[in-house]
């Protein structure tokens, strides 16, 4: 296992100092020098940037700051008043975070039945499109699901093409428009002494594109949960589970002690690419953050924004630092949330957060999560970590099962697997399910 680890000290002040290097597999592995492996040389890639430190705050704004900020008539802050349509949060329960917008029923099967094949005993928080372009069977798979699902769908305000008239979610090109711009209306509000919803606020800033909204769902879902859980924040559509992935986690002995904790990022190939090499990086750094800051970062590796997990502590705080790099930035491109990523690892702004005591960056193929997108460059299979008779992927060592696998539908092989046999026997079990319960 390889990761980059980067560790809190107080010296004048709280600072980010050392890249601790943590090598299970050393020079005489004999793995060495095959592709994919990462050595020492690879690991100092990692290294924030000396250029571009960013010194940020010991705590970050919560994205109700905003609101309150714009409403000079009330004296409380204000929380968020959004409710799921069913499920219930489990405050002591580890949990994953997914926007899950638009997906026939497919894709939400192999997300989770994946998932529960694994002894996980979390929640899993899922936002899905409003009804009226809902695909068909998705809600009632999903309320099969409820005893550990949780579902949230809202009408959201969304900018039609002008970006002025408001209306609904829009269709393009036989799916969901990414592109559009929207707000968070009446999420937020104030309630009353017994609990009920006593006023919504409305939401003062500029649309944004959902992938960028998504995680202030995920901070909004987050205030459910106790300090010491584990939350995972995933793309649900390309990926599925082969082990669970919270098992013989380090773990606080009580939520009390849970006043900092660890966060986890899971980085790309660094051999296929860099954030230099792709034109979507490059793309999102330059328009979010300028030229200089893209030039310090070009060769560095690409730390993958769809996949985070962290001590809830620690992710909150993370949460919050992505929503605001969004409110500082002028950048409204999809995708863009990946730059804030990037940013917010290599320029160490994370770094003075009382509630982050380190981030731990894992290698692609040497962690929790298997970021494969990069690996496109050719068959999964020809990298060595696929099995194309069991359909297992591997991390680098070639014999640990990846507990999550992500973006597996970049691969020819895998994809037709999945989306072919794997989806006609997850459908065909559903239907059988169904007759049971009398559906």
């Amino acid at each position: 296992m390889t990761t980059y680890t980067a560790t809190r000290t107080s010296l004048w002040c709280i600072l980010w100092i050392v890249i601790v290097v943590v090598v299970s597999s050393s020079a005489t592995s004999p793995l060495a020098g095959k592709e994919g492996y990462q050595d020492e040389t690879t690991i100092k890639l990692f290294s924030p940037s000396p250029i571009i430190h960013a010194i940020g705050p010991t705590s970050f704004p919560k994205p109700t700051d905003m609101i309150w900020d714009n409403d000079d008539t009330e004296d409380d802050e204000p929380i968020p008043v959004v409710e799921p349509i069913f499920g219930k949060h489990r405050p002591d329960h580890d949990a994953i975070f997914a926007y899950a917008e638009g997906y026939t029923v497919e894709w939400y099967l192999s997300f989770l039945e994946s998932l529960k094949e694994t002894g996980f005993d979390g929640d899993v928080v899922l936002a899905i499109a409003e009804e009226r372009i809902r695909a068909k069977g998705v809600l009632e798979y999903l309320q099969q699901q409820s005893d550990f699902v949780v579902v949230y769908s809202i009408q959201m305000d969304c900018f039609e093409s002008d970006r002025v008239t408001l209306g609904g979610r829009s269709m393009k090109g036989g799916g969901l428009d990414i592109f559009q711009m929207c707000l968070l209306n009446h999420v937020y509000g104030w309630k009353k002494e017994d609990g009920t919803v006593r006023k919504t606020a409305l939401d003062p800033r500029e649309g944004r594109v959902v992938a960028t909204l998504r995680y202030e769902w995920y901070w909004i879902w987050a205030q459910h949960y106790h300090n010491d859980r584990w939350i995972m924040v995933l793309d649900a559509r390309d990926s599925f589970f082969q082990s669970n992935p919270f098992a013989n986690l380090p773990r606080h002995e009580d939520e009390r002690s849970a006043t900092s904790g660890k966060l986890w990022f899971f980085g790309e190939n660094t051999e296929a690419t860099r954030l230099g090499k792709s034109t979507k990086n490059k793309k999102w750094l330059a328009n979010g953050y300028g030229q200089e800051v893209l030039d310090a970062v070009q060769d560095k590796p690409t730390i993958c924004s769809g996949s985070t997990m962290g001590e809830r502590v620690a992710m909150e705080q993370y949460l919050r630092a992505l929503v605001q790099e969004k409110e500082e930035t002028t950048v409204r491109m999809t995708g863009s949330d990946q730059g804030f990523h990037n940013y917010l690892y290599y320029s160490s702004k994370l770094a003075n957060v009382l509630a982050i005591d380190s981030l731990t960056v894992y290698g692609q193929g040497n962690g929790i999560i298997n970021n494969m997108g990069a690996l496109r460059t050719k068959p999964f299979v020809e990298w060595g970590i696929y099995d194309e008779e069991t359909h297992e992927v591997f991390n680098w060592d070639r014999e640990t099962l990846s507990p999550v696998v992500h973006q597996w539908d970049r691969d020819k092989h895998l994809h037709g697997y999945r989306v072919g046999p794997k989806f006609s026997e997850l459908k065909q079990k559903w239907k059988e399910e169904k007759e049971k319960l009398g559906l």
